[in-house]
Order: structure tokens, then sequence, then C-alpha cells
């Protein structure tokens, strides 16, 4: 995905999306490995590859920026364009596809670094239902694209761009049966047929320095299975040359890939933040984040990186800066929940011990209408421990009891509870 404003932006789905549905079969007796590593590979890749566009160029370069940017609704009227006018191009069906799953995503409140940080899938606010409506027409523009590809390789069995397609097809289903309905058997089954049409593409085309993308996630995702399932699943053919190659042809896909690269950048990110090797996640970050202006993900990632570093400053200023982007309604960062930056700022400034910054963001949290009931319990629960840490009972009080008058979740109530019978800390 290099080449994003010439349009070659689908083609990295294929590989990423049948790898982490397949991954989450797998691994759904070990449910951190499946949440942590796997379903975080595809938090950044917003879109994949494609194969080039002719006529219809520059309203499909302008769809694909746009999705990359998380603006969805842009992106699904382009493609919706393209679909009515080449309505035999799987490309477009398949962007089409990508564009509705991933605003399902987004809308499930999946679509996010902290929903992948955890040992289950998505975070307190993430939610699993999907629209009917939403999900029919997701599956009926799948179905399409396949039997589009499907035509082609009746005419031509070894039409890479045909195998491609109807692998980006299998593997948007997969994601979406692993992500949005938790459906890990039906997901594996079409991540499987993704994965083998991958395959297939590469032994015609051996010198596609691309397909190292979907060989890379593959390899790593394996290899940072433990030993002993890695074993068990060995006379199924699960096999790996290990997470240190895997990461190597991640970086050729990255350095050398003519369409897959920046998907290989956005994949890496995710990689070399789980291995600790920040500073070049970071490097990767400034690259994107200049790009994709509108990826408030890519920002959001930036600042938890500081956080992981203990760079407590620029931590700050990352959130910061989203939040002025957001009050200022600047590259679509409006769509982006204020409240949402608000509580990830306050932990930070836990984090980094300056109490009195936690406390200004969590009030300040409390006050937004775009606050869930959740978000607000815990930052009055936060404020309430901050209180009866500077030994201020009554205010400390205030706190658990406006907590106890919100809709939000019995836990927090029961914490609330619990600090109004003794104080935090004693």
């Amino acid at each position: 995905m290099e080449m994003l404003i010439s349009g070659n932006v689908r083609e990295g789905m294929l590989s990423l999306k049948g790898i982490m549905s397949f991954h989450s079969v797998i691994c759904r007796r070990t449910p951190t490995f499946q949440a942590v590593i796997v379903a975080s590979l595809a938090l950044f890749v917003v879109v994949g590859q494609s194969a080039l566009a002719a006529d219809p160029k520059q309203i499909y370069d302008e769809a694909t920026n746009a999705l990359y940017n998380l603006d969805f609704n842009t992106a699904q009227r382009g493609y919706e364009t393209l679909t009515r006018e080449h309505p035999d191009n799987p490309d477009y069906w398949n962007g089409l596809a990508s564009a509705i799953w991933l605003k399902i995503s987004f809308d499930q409140q999946k679509l996010s670094l902290e929903s992948f940080s955890g040992s289950s899938l998505g975070t307190r606010e993430s939610k699993d239902t999907v629209n009917p409506e939403d999900e029919k027409r997701l599956r009926d523009t799948i179905a399409i694209g396949i039997q589009k590809a499907d035509a082609m390789l009746s005419k031509n069995p070894n039409d890479v761009r045909a195998l491609h397609a109807k692998g980006i097809s299998n593997g948007t289903l997969a994601s979406f049966e692993a992500m949005a309905k938790r459906a890990y058997l039906s997901a594996h089954s079409k991540a499987k047929i993704a994965h083998d049409l991958d395959e297939q593409v590469l032994k015609l085309d051996p010198t596609f320095d691309d397909a190292y993308l979907a060989i890379g996630a593959y390899d790593y995702v394996v290899g940072v299975i433990p030993g002993l399932v890695r074993f068990l699943l060995s006379p199924l053919g699960v096999r790996t040359a290990g997470k240190e190659m895997g990461i190597q042809e991640l970086e050729t896909a990255a350095a050398k890939g003519k369409t897959a690269a920046t998907d290989a950048k956005l994949i890496l990110l995710v990689v070399y933040t789980r291995e600790q090797r920040y500073d070049q996640a970071l490097q990767l970050v400034e690259g994107l984040r200049a790009k994709f202006p509108g990826n408030f993900l890519v920002e959001l990632a930036e600042a938890s990186l500081y956080r992981k570093m203990h760079r407590w400053d620029d931590a700050e200023r990352a959130y910061q800066q989203i939040l002025a982007k957001i009050q200022a309604k600047k590259d679509g960062h409006e769509r982006l929940r204020q409240a949402r930056v608000f509580y990830a700022l306050g932990t930070s400034e836990m984090d980094a011990e300056q109490f009195e910054k936690a406390m200004d963001a969590f009030t300040h949290l409390i006050s937004l209408n775009d606050a869930t009931q959740d978000e607000k319990g815990r930052s009055y629960l936060w404020l309430g421990k901050l209180f009866d840490s500077k030994k201020d009972r009554s205010k400390a009080l205030e706190q658990y009891d406006a907590l106890l008058t919100l809709n939000c979740s019995t836990y927090l109530k029961i914490e609330a509870q619990r600090y109004k019978r003794r104080p935090y800390g004693e």
C-alpha cells in the first residue's frame, strides 16, 4: 500500500484478516494471545491493497485515502460509485466491503489499541451487537466480490489479480466473523481459504515482494504461539519460520513492497510495540501520522508508546494535540470522542504521578456530553481515591455518591460502596 495515491490499496487485508481470524481460532483457549497479539495486528491496517484501478483512478484513490483516514462514509460513497460503474471488478466490491466492515468495528468500539491490550477483545465500552442490515449488506457485498473473482478465474485459473481478490473477500469475512461475531470456527474456515489463495499467488510469482506481508504476518503470529500449542497443532500443518523471520519478512515488505509497504509498516508498528522496540515504532508513527492526518488511531498509538517509554511529558503533549484537533474539528478528529482522550490523559497523568493534572482531566471528563456512564463512573472513582489520598474525606465521599447515581457497571458501584465504608489507602 506504499503507492496509496496511485490506487494500489487492497491486497494487504488478505493476509492480515485471514491470519487474525485463523489465530483467534487455534488459540481460542489462550485468549491473551488472541486479543493482544493477533487482533491488535488488525488495529492499524484500516485498508488493504488492490490491483491498479485504471479509468476510475481518481475516485478510487479518494475513497482509499478516506478509508485510511477513518472517514468511512466518504470511502463507502466512493466505492459504491465504482461498483455501479464497473460492476465486474472484484476490487471495488472488496473496497466497499472493507468500508462497511471497518465502520461496524468502529461502531462496536473495537477499532482501537485499547481494545487489544487486555485478555479479551474490546474495552469496557465495546459491544458485540451488529445492526442486522449492516451485516446483511456486508455479507452480500463480499459474496458479489467472490462471484466476480470466480468469473475471472473461470477464464484464467492462474489470474493472480483474481486470486488476490477472492482471498481478500474471504479474509474480510473471516475478520468480521472473528472480531464482530466471535464466531471462530466460521472465521477459521474463511481464513484458511484466504491463506491458501495467497500462497498460490506467491507460487505463481515468487518475485512478488508484496507477498512478504502475508508470509511475514503469518510467521510472526504463529511464532508467538506457545511452543506446546504449536507442537499440538503441527499435525494440522500449522508451522512457522519463527517470529524473528516474520519480522524480517515484514521489514522486507515495508522496504521493497510496491503496494504493501504501508500495510507492512502499520503491522510493524504493532509488532515493534509488542517486542518493546519502541524507538522503531515511533519512527513508523512519524511517517504514518504525516501521511494520514485523519487517522487518530495512529496518534493515540503514539501517545501510548510514549507512556510505555515513561516519556510522560511527550504523552501529555500528544493527548493535548489530539484534543485540540477534536475541538477545532480538524482532520476529521471530531469523530473521536473527547471523553475517550481525556480518560487516557487522566490515567497517563496518574502513571506519571501528576495527580493534580489527573484530577483536572477526570473532572473535565465528567462534564462532557460524549462521556459514557462507565467513563464517568471510573473518573468519579479515581477522583474519590485521589481525595482520599489527600485526606479530604468529605470530597471523596461526594465522588463515590455521584458514581452511585449513574447507570454504570455494577463493578464500579461495588468499588464505590467499598470506599464509602473504608477510605482508599487504609
